[in-house]
């Protein structure tokens, strides 16, 4: 009697799991709220991946037209040393520098 107990309690396990996880994937997926969510979570990530990939291929697109012009040997080497200097705020050892107070700022009318 316990054995065939057990052989029917093993007949029935698979069809049970099988059942459990259907419900758990399909009627869950379809029927419940986590299927929606997840599809909105994933479709707001894929809107800032879009975002993110323009912002990223504008810069690339950048950088190309920049390295494009550097590779026509068109430079002239006093403009780049300007350009250089003036990105580092540094002067040449050459250059005279003249201090100028600072700009004081309008009074205002009260």
């Amino acid at each position: 009697m316990l054995k065939n107990l057990k052989l029917r309690a093993y007949a029935l396990l698979p069809p049970a799991v099988f059942l459990a996880i259907t419900w758990y994937f399909g009627w869950n997926a379809v029927h419940g709220t986590r299927g929606m969510e997840a599809q909105a979570v994933q479709q707001a990530a894929l809107e800032k991946a879009k975002a993110d990939f323009k912002t990223v291929e504008a810069a690339r697109n950048e950088w190309e037209i920049k390295v494009a012009d550097l590779a026509d040997q068109s430079i002239v080497k006093d403009m780049l040393d300007g350009e250089a200097r003036a990105v580092s705020n540094l002067a040449a050892p050459t250059d005279l520098v003249v201090e100028l107070p600072p700009i004081a700022a309008p009074a205002t009318a009260k």
